[in-house]
């Protein structure tokens, strides 16, 4: 018979489900509380926020959103992974946690822009540039043409000013 507790977290999973730009399911093992709470910073700082809960909370809370595909991979030891802001830097941030520690942290799956993702698309995720990154290569994408464009004009201009120059100290070295 579900308590109060249990339908009071099933309303808020299916909350945060709602407002999340993005939802990972992560499995964990071997994780020290230490290293729990490392790994809770990380998600944290990037834009995320680390969970871990029931399976049959998750599925209950799952069941009526676009998210019901994820019940199929909750299944052992889960946590769920919010993104209210950048849907990719929280997976990164959970990617390079797990290659550091020996893959105790792994993507399962995603819920990203009303779909679900499989593990190993959800790991593809992760190698995404963050938007920041994609935003810094255009800008160098657009701005290597211009510098280009500055330094070849200034080429010929600074030549004539060298020439010039050479021309009047050779006057002035003749004159004297």
């Amino acid at each position: 018979m579900p308590t109060e507790q249990k339908r009071e977290t099933v309303a808020a999973l299916k909350t945060a489900i709602a407002e999340s730009q993005g939802l990972y399911v992560t499995e964990f093992s071997r994780l020290s509380a230490n290293a729990m709470n490392d790994l809770r910073a990380q998600v944290e700082q990037a834009g995320g926020r680390f969970v871990v809960v029931k399976n049959r909370l998750m599925k209950l809370a799952a069941a009526d959103t676009g998210a019901a595909g994820l019940s199929d991979v909750m299944i052992g030891p889960r946590a769920l992974v919010f993104c209210y802001e950048d849907p990719i830097a929280p997976a990164k941030a959970i990617s390079k946690f797990g290659e550091d520690h020996a893959n105790a942290v792994t993507l399962k799956a995603a819920y990203v822009d009303g779909k679900v993702f499989d593990e190993a698309q959800a790991k593809m995720m992760a190698d995404i540039p963050s938007r920041e990154e994609l935003l810094a290569a255009v800008v160098s994408a657009i701005a290597a043409p211009v510098t280009g464009l500055v330094h070849a004009l200034g080429g010929p201009t600074s030549d004539l000013v060298f020439t010039v120059q050479a021309v009047a100290d050779k006057r002035g070295d003749s004159a004297a």
